[in-house]
């Protein structure tokens, strides 16, 4: 699905990408201890690590679900990270950009971290031509679109209701 940014948002002294649709990831697996998920824009990359200290996402078990069709399930030892083996196999310059799509943002308005190529999210961003929203502005401009669709429908609930009862 192609995506692309419908907004962008000051965010801590860069910015942040709101995307018209969401950001899904096909992840592979690479040996025993490398996990990357892209997609045309977006990479997120997992290394695996005991250790005996310490979990990763503080312990929080998720599961991925890989293009072989197996499923990886991961329990606090799948880190956040760049690994060698990653940094072979992803060709062009990685970089770390902020992102996620406005429904994912109407209901809850955190954005999440991603990694990227350089030269193809900068073309991207290119290609927007928009305003550059402050952060509390555009999520004030998401919470009036969010209560403007739940009066909408239940303005629309209210009048099938109403019809149902004559």
């Amino acid at each position: 699905m192609k995506n692309k940014i419908i907004a962008v948002v000051k965010f801590n002294s860069d910015e942040a990408y709101v995307m018209e649709n969401p950001i899904n990831l096909e992840y592979t697996k690479y040996g025993s201890d490398t996990i990357i998920g892209t997609n045309e824009y977006f990479i997120q990359c997992y290394g695996y690590k005991r250790d005996q200290y310490c979990k990763a996402f503080a312990g929080r078990e998720f599961d991925l679900q890989l293009t072989d069709g197996t499923i990886e399930h991961c329990n606090g030892q799948w880190w956040d990270s760049i690994t060698k083996k990653a940094r072979e196999i992803i060709e062009g310059n990685i970089i770390h950009v902020t992102a996620n799509n406005a429904d994912r943002l109407k209901n809850c308005y955190v954005f999440n971290g991603y990694c990227a190529i350089e030269e193809k999210i900068n073309k991207l961003r290119s290609q927007y031509k928009g305003k550059i929203y402050d952060y509390w502005e555009y999520e004030k401009i998401l919470k009036q679109e969010k209560n403007s669709i739940e009066y909408n429908t239940k303005v629309e609930d209210h009048k099938r209701w109403e019809e149902n009862e004559n």
